[in-house]
């Protein structure tokens, strides 16, 4: 079978119940899908009331290094359909031995839409579902969970306030990407099990609905597929020429500085060339320049 995979981006303020969705989810005795968390506070710091450029730039950092993991997660799953031991998340596989369908929760407040279009881009590049839980609740209600946390997993009161007047709610009147979405508000997911056939109903589903790359991102997937081919084969030159060569060490690395800038060089030509159509069997041509 092939193997399916859904990215549910959790949307919501902090306390608006997304992780303990999550663990609910993570509960179940049995489920017809594999479930991956990823709880976006396990990489970031906690938030702050700081504001700063440095902040900022930390904030961006963390969040490109998490989509990286992501997409290093899919790639992984795509391939071989086994989880990285090295990435930091949790994991419930399904009770069903031969399940290759894997549900990843980013499990995060994606309180501006552009945060969760990204992840919607993925799913397109990728050929993944995509779907979204938003937590809708009531400032007051999220402020009042979060006083209720231990100490160390209190958010700052006036982060909440910010974020509460930031959040983007999902629309998928005015964007259409957003159509598959389910709305938990303050009294459903109080008791996830009550809404458990809904609920997997609607994650089940999603798995059909996998997303296709655009032309013009199916055409850079191609260009992409053939520069890493062409650099492959590019390497092994380099590797042979310098093989065959006979030099003492200062000449033999001064060889391999020029040519890997020729192979650069190629590589540049060759994806403008690319763009405008190419074919696999005419790598080797290429490759055969570097001498």
């Amino acid at each position: 079978m092939p193997t399916r995979i859904c990215l549910l981006a959790l949307i919501g303020l902090p306390a608006s119940g997304k992780t303990m969705f999550s663990k609910w989810l993570l509960e179940l005795p049995q489920t017809a899908f594999n479930v991956i968390h990823i709880c976006y506070d396990d990489h970031f710091p906690q938030p702050t009331n700081e504001t700063s450029s440095e902040t900022k730039f930390e904030f961006k950092k963390e969040r490109t290094q998490i989509f990286s993991i992501i997409s290093e997660l899919i790639d992984a799953l795509k391939n071989t359909t086994r989880f990285p031991n090295h990435l930091n998340t949790t994991v419930k596989s399904s009770l069903h031995a031969d399940c290759y369908d894997f549900l990843i929760i980013c499990d995060d407040n994606n309180y501006y839409r552009s945060m969760r279009y990204k992840l919607y881009q993925l799913c397109k590049q990728t050929e993944c579902a995509y779907a979204q839980i938003y937590f809708e609740g009531h400032l007051e209600m999220a402020l009042q969970r979060n006083s209720e946390r231990p100490a160390v997993e209190r958010v700052a009161q006036k982060t909440i306030q910010q974020m509460a007047k930031r959040l983007e709610a999902p629309d998928s009147a005015t964007q259409r990407w957003e159509s598959n979405t389910v709305i938990l508000n303050e009294y459903t997911y109080k008791d996830c099990s009550a809404m458990k056939i809904k609920i997997l109903e609607f994650l089940g589903k999603t798995f059909k609905n996998t997303l296709r790359p655009s032309p013009v991102q199916e055409k850079a997937k191609n260009v992409q597929s053939l520069v890493h081919q062409l650099d492959l084969l590019l390497r092994r030159r380099v590797a042979e020429i310098l093989h065959t060569e006979h030099a003492h060490t200062l000449e033999r690395q001064e060889r391999a500085r020029n040519l890997n800038t020729k192979r650069k060089d190629i590589l540049q030509n060759f994806k403008t060339i690319a763009e405008e159509g190419m074919r696999v069997d005419e790598l080797n041509e290429y490759a055969n320049l570097l001498h």
